[in-house]
């Protein structure tokens, strides 16, 4: 059964607490302390004029918000230290929102388009068929909460938008001429690339202590990871071992599918 929202709460960015629900696929009673979180009380516009409470919430917050409710739902995460780690590092949810609101370059809008940019979607994540959250290991973004207290960021190195204006401007030539023989090759070969084995550049956040998040010195940048203690002793031939390789546990969670699944839901699509 295919959730109905009664607007399209995603891409006016106002939602009722109903539709922010209805996005998580959870009961208010569940949601209950993300509700009370600061992002949602900043976010929290008064009824007026007949229309109901809503929520005011732009394209990085809607991001913000799914990636906040699955660190705290999947990984175990406070709330609290999961909107400290994301105020501290904006640019991760800046990151996603590039490909789950895929908007063209700037290039693609002087040329003859079919579709407008809102609809623009060239990994087909938001197709009626596309019902099963699959991961794609080339393009998704992942938070690694390590040891229960170190967070890791892996963004991918090369960059996902990229891969999505090859595609969306060879799919947009198809349609102009489906016997497009370079169209098809460009298609095959942008296409081709989300099958090659991911690769990451691997940013440490920060840790997390006593629900207090203390990030890295210089959150603009990556870092060389953090080292163990023990590291010294678990190095192969004078490489020593660090906590991206070397640990007790560690909780991986898909920050770009938490956020499509959030996004399919508000525009009323089905998710098995």
């Amino acid at each position: 059964m295919k959730n109905i929202p009664q607007i399209d709460s995603w891409h006016s960015g106002l939602f009722t607490e109903l539709e922010i629900v209805t996005a998580f696929g959870e009961s208010r009673a569940a949601l209950g302390e993300l509700f009370d979180c600061d992002m949602l009380r900043g976010a929290r516009r008064p009824a007026d004029a007949g229309d109901p409470e809503c929520f005011d919430l732009s394209a990085t917050a809607r991001v913000s918000l799914a990636i906040l409710h699955a660190l705290w739902r999947a990984a175990g995460l406070p709330l609290c230290v999961a909107e400290q780690a994301l105020s501290n590092w904006p640019q991760i949810a800046v990151s996603v929102a590039r490909i789950v609101d895929f908007e063209r370059e700037a290039w693609e809008d002087r040329c003859a388009s079919r579709e407008p940019a809102s609809a623009a979607d060239p990994f087909q994540f938001f197709g009626p068929f596309a019902e099963e959250p699959l991961p794609v290991g080339r393009i998704d973004e992942y938070i690694d909460v390590i040891d229960g207290r170190y967070l890791l960021w892996r963004k991918p190195k090369d960059d996902p938008h990229r891969i999505g204006t090859a595609i969306h401007a060879s799919q947009e030539r198809l349609l102009l001429d489906p016997q497009d023989a370079a169209a098809q090759a460009d298609f095959l070969e942008a296409a081709a690339f989300l099958r090659r084995p991911a690769e990451h550049e691997l940013i440490w956040l920060g840790s997390t202590g006593d629900e207090v998040f203390q990030p890295t010195s210089a959150p603009s940048g990556s870092h060389a990871p953090e080292r163990l203690p023990t590291s010294i002793l678990l190095g192969d031939a004078g490489r020593a071992a660090t906590l991206a390789t070397n640990y007790r546990s560690k909780r991986s969670v898909n920050i770009s599918l938490a956020a499509r699944a959030m996004k399919r839901r508000a525009l009323g699509l089905h998710i098995r």
